[in-house]
């Protein structure tokens, strides 16, 4: 799984700056082009994430979190989890708070570490297997050639 910083504020360069009439400047031609396409592919990831939460009954922050713990293989500290989802400690806290009462994670009092149940593990995992099942279907529809020129420009 690729890990995003989330935390990371920087503006890319290979973006260019625009000028007061517009124009972009540094700009490849090819990214300007593909651009487009790379961010219709992470607005349709973004949209089937959200679909599949909402048929399992969760917040899409809930099912976000469900699989960035599926990625982890210990328990992990409500900062990390903060880092990963860009929200702040409190709000990973309660998001973590939020699965625990549906018995898809356990949080220990004292440390803060979460980790899924198995119960968690499954419902991730299934999870997982929705998502991509749905980019897999909407993906379809998409330039994947300009979205990933835009990628990897």
């Amino acid at each position: 799984m690729i890990r995003f910083n989330a935390t990371q504020r920087d503006p890319p360069t290979s973006c260019g700056n625009p000028t007061a009439n517009g124009e972009v400047l540094g700009t490849s031609e090819m990214t300007q082009k593909a651009l487009p396409g790379f961010l219709e592919t992470v607005r349709v990831a973004d949209r089937a994430l959200l679909d599949v939460a909402r048929t399992r009954r969760l917040r899409p922050m809930e099912a976000y979190l469900l699989l960035i713990l599926l990625d982890e293989s210990d328990a992990v500290s409500t900062a990390h989890i903060a880092a990963r989802i860009a929200a702040s400690s409190s709000q990973a806290k309660q998001l973590a708070l939020a699965l625990q009462v549906r018995g898809l994670v356990v949080r220990r009092d004292r440390t803060g570490l979460t980790a899924l149940t198995d119960e968690g593990r499954a419902e991730a995992g299934e999870l997982a297997a929705e998502v991509c099942s749905a980019l897999q279907q909407r993906l379809g529809v998409l330039d994947v050639p300009a979205a990933w020129q835009a990628i990897t420009a």
